[in-house]
């Protein structure tokens, strides 16, 4: 039987080969070398263990070796139904997550989460849909996620797991499903929409599939130039903001600096998590970003705050790590580049602690033009910074410099003439 450190509240029955031992060894140290948590090592452990026991079981009837497919036997077939002895990891996501970095140690394909697969067809149609996206119109590929995952949508509801029928789509079944889809949708949501039903639609004339142009009966939402206001952060909100976040931590020195990158440099989300170290020349000053919306390199001045919270990081925050990527994880995977996700969750949650009721990360770029703005700056030089393609788009900015427009103002006449 063996003795293994991580293996000691299993049962009898669960002794293991020295092949298995071996194994385990190896898991444990490839989960160390990732970061994870003493307890989440010894939870893998068992799910792993779990998962050998029944394969010693199960191969000879399945007549094969372990690998990605006997694994998703396992999840699919023997997990919902399994009666082995307790204790033994039953979730499916503990078990799957567990497994798949014993497929990566073993440099094997992981299991893909999915919990309804998409049908053959809609897949096929999106995946092409995709390839036009980039060959074709050249579009980047945060434009060309959305634009998929609204087609796939689409194609899903109109024909679910039936054969995908180009005739299907008409006029109608499009002037409903956009109607449906953008009852009480902001803006910007139904913009989303109906820009990408009208771009999968080309695609599908210019692949031959569609004749008739069909772009013209999707309804276009109400949405006049300039007639929202940009959310913002005003002075004694932003000081709020900043107050939330732990310095003291290194999580809290990350999660500080990539907030002011988004609120003192106007960056996208998805540009602040693909910065790396040679993004920065500190001795101009100077931030480099080559990996943003229209693929451009653009440099745009650093400002102090901003260095200063990137140098506090790097110097004390930020675990040594062969990755070039400038923002890290802390926990497993240990050293590797953020992902647009921790982005995004390390803002929402600022958000929450500060009890402010905004969530994403665009109000940081909108508070960063209104301060220039409100510091004297141009509308092209906010434009600039924003790097907007169009002076238009950064027009609405004007309408939230609240004291230039009380300047402007007339005075209300206090009596009729």
């Amino acid at each position: 039987m063996s003795d293994h450190p991580y293996l000691r509240v299993q049962p009898p029955q669960s002794a293991l080969s020295s092949a298995d031992t071996d194994l385990l060894d190896r898991y444990v140290a490839h989960l160390q070398r990732r970061g994870h948590t003493a307890s989440t090592t010894k939870d893998y452990c068992k799910a792993v263990v779990h998962f050998l026991q029944w394969h010693h079981i199960a191969a000879p009837v399945l007549a094969t070796a372990f690998s990605t497919e006997t694994v998703r036997v396992f999840l699919d077939e023997h997990l919902p139904a399994c009666r082995c002895i307790t204790p033994v990891v039953r979730s499916r996501k503990s078990v799957r997550a567990a497994l798949n970095q014993l497929l990566s140690m073993t440099c094997q394909p992981r299991v893909i989460h999915r919990d309804i697969p998409p049908p053959a067809a809609i897949e096929a149609s999106v995946i092409a849909f995709d390839a036009y996206l980039r060959d074709v119109c050249g579009l980047a590929v945060q434009t060309r996620r959305g634009r998929c995952r609204e087609a796939r949508q689409f194609l899903a509801d109109l024909f679910g797991a039936g054969p995908l029928i180009v005739d299907h789509i008409t006029p109608s079944v499009l002037i409903d499903y956009v109607t449906d889809r953008t009852c009480g949708a902001r803006g910007p949501t139904a913009t989303a929409l109906v820009g990408a039903l009208r771009s999968y639609l080309r695609f599908l004339r210019f692949d031959g599939a569609l004749v008739d142009n069909l772009e013209g009966a999707i309804p276009s939402p109400a949405r006049w130039s300039l007639a929202a206001l940009p959310p913002a952060l005003d002075d004694e909100q932003l000081a709020r903001f900043w107050a939330v976040f732990d310095r003291n931590t290194a999580t809290g020195k990350r999660d500080y600096a990539m907030a002011r990158c988004l609120a003192d440099m106007a960056l996208r989300c998805h540009e602040v998590a693909q910065l790396d170290l040679e993004a920065i020349d500190w001795r101009g000053g100077v931030l480099t970003l080559a990996h943003n919306k229209v693929r451009r390199v653009d440099r745009l001045p650093l400002p102090a705050s901003t260095g200063e919270s990137l140098v506090d990081y790097l110097r004390y925050g930020r675990p040594a790590s062969s990755s070039r990527a400038l923002f890290v994880y802390h926990r497993a995977p240990l050293g590797q580049a953020v992902a647009v996700t921790t982005v995004r969750g390390a803002i929402r949650r600022a958000f929450q602690r500060a009890e402010l009721p905004w969530s994403g990360t665009h109000v940081l770029r909108h508070t960063a033009a209104r301060r220039m703005l409100q510091g004297g700056c141009s509308i092209k030089e906010i434009a600039d910074v924003l790097r907007h393609r169009s002076i238009d788009t950064t027009a609405i900015y004007t309408k939230v410099d609240l004291p230039q427009l009380t300047c402007v103002a007339q005075p209300w006449p206090e009596e009729w003439s």
